[in-house]
Order: C-alpha cells, then sequence, then structure tokens
C-alpha cells in the first residue's frame, strides 16, 4: 500500500495577497492561522467585554510540515499592541490547558488587561492560544516583575531594584525571552541547553573584551533566566553594513584567535545539516523551487570541504548582533558560540543582507569585501559556506510572513545558485 503525502497541492494565494503553503494533512489548522479576519475572530474570543481588536498581523511562522505550527500575531487593542501565540499540532491536545499553571494564568496579564483568557483551547480551529507574557515553555515570564527582582535578588544577585519602565527587546514563543528593566537585562530560555548556553556565551564575551558588551551578573537555573547589564545604545542598522564590517572583521579576529576551552563543535557537517534542513523546508512550503532547492543541497553534499581548522566562533554573526554604544561597536548574543570553521561567520554576517530583494547578492559581496579587508585573508571554502549560509535563508521571508515571500524565497534560492557556480 501507498503511503498517503500529508501536503497536498499548492494554493494560489491567500485573502491578503499572500501565497500559501501546500495543505497539510497532519496541520489542517494551518491556513486557518495565517488568515488574518479567522484568527481576529479567535482572539476576539479571549477578550474582555467590550475590548475590540483593532489590527492584527502575522509577525511569526513556527512550521514544521507534517508536524505542528506556532504563529504569533502583533495584536492592536485600544491603541496598545499586544502578543499573541496559537500554537497547533505537535500532539497538542485540549488536556494542555489544564497545567500547574494556573497561578501564573490568573496574573499574567493583570485586572487591567483587555485580555479576560490569556490561554484557551479554540476548539474551532483546534490550536492553543496564549497572551504574552503566559508562555508555558517558560512559566517565568507570567511572574509579576517586582517578585522577579526579589527572587534575583535572594539568589545574590545584586542589580538594585530595577528600572521604572520595562520593555520586552526579544520574544520567540516558546523558545526565549529578553527583558530590560532599569538597567539590566533579564533572558528567559524554554530549554536548559539553551540557557547553559546562554550563561557560556556571555561569560565567553565577557572574556573576550569584544568592544562595550554586556557583563553576565549571575544566573537562576531553576527558572531558566540570565541577569545581565543593559547596554545604552542604538542597533546598527543594515544600511551601515558595509560601513561597519571592517570593524566587525577585526572584531571576528580576535574572537577566532582567541583561546575558549570547552565549546561545542560545529564542522562543516553541522553547517550541511542545517542546510538540508532548510532545503526540505523550502521544499514543502514552495514546492515550485523544490527541485531546484533539493539540487543545490546536492551540490552542497558533493562539494563540502574536508576537515578543517576550528576556531572560537560567534556562530550567529550578522548585523542584528552588532550595537552601537556612544561610537563603540558592542557584539551580542553568544549564545550560538561554537568552535567552527573560520568560514562560518565571515559568511554569515554577508548571507543575513540577502532577504530576497534585488541587488541584495551584490550589498551581500560588498560587505564581505569589507568585512575581510578588517578579518584578513578569505577563509578556506568561503563561497561553500555562502552558499550554504544563503540556503539556510530560503525559509525565512515565509517564516516572516512577507507578502510576496514565494518571490523572495526564489530569489535567495537563486543567490545561493550563483555563490555556488563561482
Amino acid at each position: 500500500m501507498r503511503r498517503a503525502v500529508p501536503l497536498r497541492a499548492h494554493a494560489p494565494a491567500s485573502r491578503d495577497g499572500r501565497s500559501l503553503p501546500p495543505a497539510d494533512d497532519a496541520v489542517p489548522q494551518l491556513h486557518g492561522l495565517l488568515h488574518r479576519g479567522a484568527m481576529a475572530s479567535v482572539l476576539d474570543r479571549s477578550l474582555r467585554s467590550g475590548a475590540e481588536i483593532d489590527d492584527l498581523r502575522v509577525t511569526l511562522v513556527d512550521y514544521q510540515p507534517g508536524s505542528g505550527a506556532t504563529v504569533a500575531y502583533d495584536v492592536a487593542i485600544a491603541g496598545a499592541r499586544h502578543v499573541a501565540v496559537a500554537t497547533a499540532g505537535h500532539a497538542l491536545c485540549p488536556e494542555a490547558v489544564r497545567t500547574d499553571a494556573r497561578r501564573a494564568i490568573a496574573r499574567a496579564l493583570g485586572r487591567h488587561s483587555p485580555v479576560a483568557r490569556p490561554l484557551t483551547y479554540d476548539v474551532g480551529l483546534g490550536a492553543l492560544v496564549q497572551w504574552y507574557p503566559l508562555d508555558l515553555a517558560m512559566p517565568v515570564l507570567a511572574r509579576p516583575l517586582p517578585e522577579l527582582l526579589r527572587l534575583v535578588a535572594r539568589a545574590g544577585i545584586a542589580i538594585g531594584s530595577g528600572g521604572a519602565t520595562t520593555s520586552t527587546l526579544v520574544y520567540r514563543p516558546g523558545q526565549r525571552a529578553v527583558i530590560r528593566t532599569g538597567d539590566v537585562v533579564l533572558k528567559a530560555y524554554a530549554e536548559d541547553a539553551a540557557f547553559r548556553a546562554g550563561v557560556t556565551g556571555l561569560r565567553i564575551a565577557a572574556g573576550l573584551g569584544l568592544g562595550a558588551g554586556p557583563r553576565l551578573h549571575g544566573a537562576l537555573p531553576e527558572l531558566r533566566l540570565t541577569v545581565q547589564s543593559a547596554l545604552d545604545g542604538i542597533p546598527v542598522p543594515r544600511a551601515r553594513a558595509r560601513e561597519v564590517a571592517p570593524i566587525a572583521g577585526a572584531m571576528l579576529g580576535v574572537l577566532h584567535d582567541a583561546r575558549v576551552p570547552g565549546l561545542p563543535v560545529a564542522a562543516s557537517d553541522r553547517t550541511l545539516a542545517s542546510a538540508a534542513r532548510a532545503a526540505r523546508f523550502t521544499a514543502a512550503v514552495a514546492p515550485g523551487v523544490a527541485r531546484r532547492t533539493l539540487d543545490l543541497l546536492a551540490r552542497l553534499e558533493e562539494h563540502a570541504p574536508a576537515a578543517d581548522e576550528l576556531v572560537p566562533s560567534h556562530g550567529d554573526f550578522n548585523i542584528s548582533q552588532l550595537l552601537d554604544v556612544e561610537g563603540a561597536i558592542a557584539v551580542l548574543d553568544f549564545d550560538e558560540a561554537c568552535l567552527a570553521p573560520r568560514a562560518l561567520d565571515v559568511t554569515s554576517y554577508a548571507a543575513n543582507l540577502v532577504s530576497g530583494r534585488p541587488g541584495d547578492l551584490a550589498r551581500a559581496d560588498a560587505a564581505l569585501t569589507s568585512l575581510l579587508a578588517g578579518y584578513g585573508a578569505p577563509p578556506h571554502a568561503l563561497h561553500w559556506y555562502l552558499a550554504a549560509a544563503l540556503l539556510r535563508r530560503a525559509p525565512s521571508p515565509f517564516r516572516l510572513h512577507k507578502r510576496n515571500w514565494l518571490h523572495r524565497t526564489e530569489a535567495i534560492v537563486a543567490a545561493a545558485e550563483a555563490v555556488l557556480g563561482r
């Protein structure tokens, strides 16, 4: 008997002009999760009487074909922005609502919030709905901030009383959140391994002295929470990527020549495995470029570089990790620190500038040339790593729910083909 194929024909377009991925029998809720009107109705059922949704935008799509999907929404209610998250599949069932998080659910948003029910299971959609700061994977987020700061103080971590204002800098549903209060930053993790990597990364950054980077105050393993100093700086915009590239290259040189024991190894096989996951995902959501994507992966497998020198590496080096602190450049987020070939960080910086827009590859090439001016000689297998990094970025337009994500995805695949053909 032939095995049923879960992914069906590609849908032409969604109601707001965005193309839809193929229907997935394992995640039948997928198209509904991406339908703004349908989700506005679903989320409206969580609100207090009289509250209304003024605007809703899909901001992040974490989809695993044949398994499940988590979609984040930016929701405007009475002039304020809120974050809601819907999850379907992943062996999810209504019983997931029955957790020990009842106190957190009651306190998560506060009595002044327009959201009456921060955690619900929508039977019609077949999805679990949560409103930030409630996140069952990170229950620490639902604790009131004063209580959280008291726990930090009891752990012997001196940070003062926190600030008058609190803001969420980063939130990745079910993965991590970064919150600033006063002069400190609290970073919560959903998994123990990610928490340990975060602690290690902060220690590495402090030891290297790469610019005015953050300083680790302490960590609470039982809460999977790190506490670090806040930096008063400005994120370096993508438009300055070529301008600051020589400085970034020089900083990479310091990192790559350092001695940092105990880092996990990320040789070319790990890069290839990551590229393979991206290729399979791209082929699943964009069947029109599936053949080209899988052919590109086959060529990467065929020409994979042999064992190379491994050096301490950032692991996710790109323009979004750079902060301008009164004219000095600081490097952030060493959570992915590893021992890797020199080309990994160098090409990550360039590939991050390619998002499927006209002229992206030329801009990435120019930034790469400037980066090498500060770094030194081009590392071994430069083009192979750049093509692999580009293939890894192919799913990004879909995951960020770009209006023309199909076109952008094809353009990124074309850029990777061009690089590998050099």
